[in-house]
């Protein structure tokens, strides 16, 4: 009796876990979509350009065509560590987008989020302070990237 309990609960677990991988398997429907992307020609946005080229497959055969305007800035300010004895350089993006149907320029979506604050040491060499800018600035550029791509699948995904 026992083993025949244990082996229906082994079937009925098998059974589920295939029906839920069935369904991670199906396209999420944004792949015949066209989205052009738009941000302006600074060093910043040209990198947040190129991350959402790479996150977001566009179709630009398809006859469903938006705009994704998006532009990058970056707030940084000195902020003392937990036991207050080192400056540290905390650093937040803030991403202004707006989502625009081509054919008729209709407004889908617009507004802005700020990224979780990277925070750096402070040094006395001024190249070393540089370079943890540039990489804390990719960093933050690239997170920003991957919020975008979702804001919009999520958007794009309440249309169709």
């Amino acid at each position: 009796m026992f083993l025949r309990n244990k082996a229906i609960f082994i079937i009925f677990i098998i059974l589920l876990s295939s029906c839920s991988f069935s369904n991670l398997n199906e396209k999420s429907g944004l792949d015949n979509l066209a989205i052009l992307i738009e941000t302006p020609i600074d060093k910043d946005n040209v990198v947040l350009k190129e991350n959402l080229r790479r996150l977001i497959k566009s179709n630009q055969n398809s006859k469903f065509k938006y705009i994704l305007k998006a532009k990058i800035s970056y707030n940084s300010y000195e902020t003392l560590s937990v036991r207050g004895l080192n400056v540290l350089n905390s650093t937040k993006a803030i991403v202004i987008y707006s989502i625009v149907e081509s054919s008729n320029g209709n407004m889908i979506k617009s507004g802005s989020f700020t990224s979780f604050p990277a925070l750096s040491s402070l040094s006395s060499s001024l190249y070393s302070n540089e370079k943890s800018t540039e990489q804390i600035k990719d960093r933050l550029n690239l997170s920003s990237a991957e919020k975008l791509n979702l804001l919009l699948k999520i958007t794009l995904s309440r249309l169709n």
